[in-house]
This record gives structure tokens, C-alpha cells and sequence, in this order.
């Protein structure tokens, strides 16, 4: 097998460092890197980390850098010093079980094809159940979602597949994404970053595997709230910037009406269930985002 980077992007995840961090360690790959790149934490992670974990490799940076910012930190350390093995972007709240990074190595080595690789992701308070079986995005009417998302994990079949995006909860990324594709965007201030990164994959000839046999557990959400206002605002801004970065003139005739539909959809759904403030994010998001006003 060849060397595996896992880099941790961490901003005050003090609390959810143990479970990452012990699963990674325990794992018996055979030439096994992590590093944790800490986006100036408040809390005791940095020495919470040298206490426990000195064998982990810490960048830190004095400020907020966000995950694109954080994962470019590492990506810069790697290509400078010649790092010619896969690289893992892994979120700090997840927990690898044993033997899933051999799987993912492996899957993307088998396909030649393929410049990068994610594993099947499912809930880490129910994990029988899919959180993200491959990511889809609609070319024509720019919906991107998860396939087989709150699937039952034993109904979903195993065979590795193509895909259209890869999640940065866990993405691999062998060395012809880095070389080819680059750094990613730290424009997307949060959210969007890992689609932005998958469709310049694809535009550079390069694809995207989903290998299931391989899996990662999720803490969703732990960093901003499953259904909070900032979340839907965030991904608001986020979408509309990735829909007018990678979509051309002839798409958006089509696209301004799926969106707005799902935007309606969207408002519907969560002033039905009481939330007001995260109805009004859906739109301020959007607002926000052609104004440019500042995060």
C-alpha cells in the first residue's frame, strides 16, 4: 500500500478530537500520516492533541481559515516536500472504522481512471443507516444532493461506482487531483468547496469513485446545527456561488426556475415546522451572495 496523508481540518472540536483521532490511530494501515491542521482554536484542542496524540502532526494557524483554508494548509506542506501518496481530507467529526482507509487505497488504486475516492458515509448515531451513498448534481437544474441518504446501509449495494461529487467529510485525493486540479477555493467561506473541487476534477479528465465497502461514521452537523438559520444561510450563499462559477449561459433559463422552485420548497418546508428564522435564511443567503455582502 502505498503512504496515506489523513489531514483534520479543527476549529474548536476539542470534543469530538477523541473519537477522530483514536479511531485513526488504532487503524493498522501500514504507512499511516495524520496531521492535524488547527484553524486557531479558543478551546484545548492544540494541547489536548500534544497530550495524547504527539505522534499527530499539528499545522496551526492563528486564525479562522475555515475548512478550504485549513485543507490548503496542508496540501502546501505535502506538495512541498514532495508527498507522492494519497491524501485523505477527513472531517474531525467523524470516527474511521478498522480497515476502511485499506478499502478506500485500494478502490482507487484498482481504477485508474479515478483521481480521487470517497467511502460510504453513514450516521454516527444510527450507523446503519446512509448519510452519503455518492454525491449526484443535476447539470440542468443544479440540484446537488446525496444518493441514499437515511438508506438502510444492508439494503445499498457494494460495488464501487461513478459518481458526480465527492463529500469533504472524507474525500481521497491521489496525486494527479493535486497536480491537476490544485488548491481548493477559499472563496466558498463554508460549504460547496468539495462540489466546486469535484466538477474541476471532472473538467480536468479525472473521475470520482464511491467505494461502499469502505466507511465512515458521522457526527453530522457538529459544527454549525443540522437545521439552524447560520447553516441554511451559509449553504444559500454557497450554492448560488457554485451555480455561477460552473454553469454557463444556456443552463440558467432552465436553472432559474428549478431553483427558485426548490428555494420555495425549501422556505415551505421549514416554516411548516415552526422555524421562521431558517425560512428567512434560505433567501437572505441568496441576497447575500449577489450583493456581496461580507461573511
Amino acid at each position: 500500500m502505498p503512504p496515506l496523508a489523513v489531514v483534520v481540518v479543527n476549529w474548536n472540536g476539542r470534543e469530538v478530537l477523541a473519537d477522530c483521532l483514536g479511531s485513526l490511530a488504532q487503524d493498522t494501515y501500514p504507512d499511516l500520516r495524520l496531521i492535524l491542521v488547527d484553524n486557531g482554536s479558543t478551546d484545548d484542542s492544540l494541547a489536548w492533541v500534544r497530550r495524547h496524540h504527539p505522534d499527530v502532526e499539528l499545522i496551526e494557524s492563528p486564525e479562522n481559515l475555515r475548512w478550504a483554508g485549513g485543507c490548503n494548509l496542508a496540501l502546501e506542506a505535502l506538495n512541498a516536500e514532495g508527498f507522492g501518496g494519497p491524501v485523505l481530507m477527513l472531517n474531525n467529526d467523524t470516527v474511521v472504522p478498522e480497515g476502511s482507509m485499506r478499502l478506500l487505497v485500494q478502490g482507487l488504486l484498482d481504477e485508474p481512471r479515478a483521481w480521487a475516492a470517497t467511502p460510504r458515509i453513514c450516521y454516527a448515531s444510527d450507523p446503519g443507516r446512509i448519510w452519503y451513498e455518492g454525491g449526484i448534481i443535476g447539470r440542468w437544474c443544479g440540484w446537488v444532493r446525496h444518493h441514499g441518504i437515511r438508506s438502510v446501509a444492508g439494503d445499498m449495494p457494494l460495488a464501487s461506482r461513478f459518481i458526480d461529487y465527492g463529500t469533504g467529510c472524507a474525500l481521497l485525493l491521489d496525486r494527479r487531483a493535486r497536480d491537476q486540479v490544485g488548491l481548493f477555493d477559499e472563496g466558498f467561506h463554508f460549504y460547496g468547496e468539495d462540489t466546486d473541487y469535484s466538477l474541476r476534477i471532472l473538467a480536468a479528465g479525472g473521475r470520482i469513485l464511491h467505494v461502499p465497502r469502505s466507511i465512515v461514521l458521522h457526527k453530522v452537523s457538529m459544527s454549525v446545527g443540522e437545521s439552524s438559520p447560520l447553516k441554511v444561510w451559509l449553504r444559500s450563499r454557497s450554492h448560488l456561488r457554485l451555480l455561477r462559477k460552473h454553469w454557463r449561459w444556456y443552463h440558467w433559463p432552465l436553472l432559474a426556475v428549478c431553483q427558485f422552485a426548490y428555494l420555495a420548497g425549501h422556505t415551505a418546508f421549514h416554516l411548516w415546522h415552526g422555524r421562521v428564522q431558517t425560512a428567512a435564511a434560505v433567501w437572505l443567503g441568496i441576497l447575500d451572495e449577489i450583493r456581496g455582502r461580507p461573511y
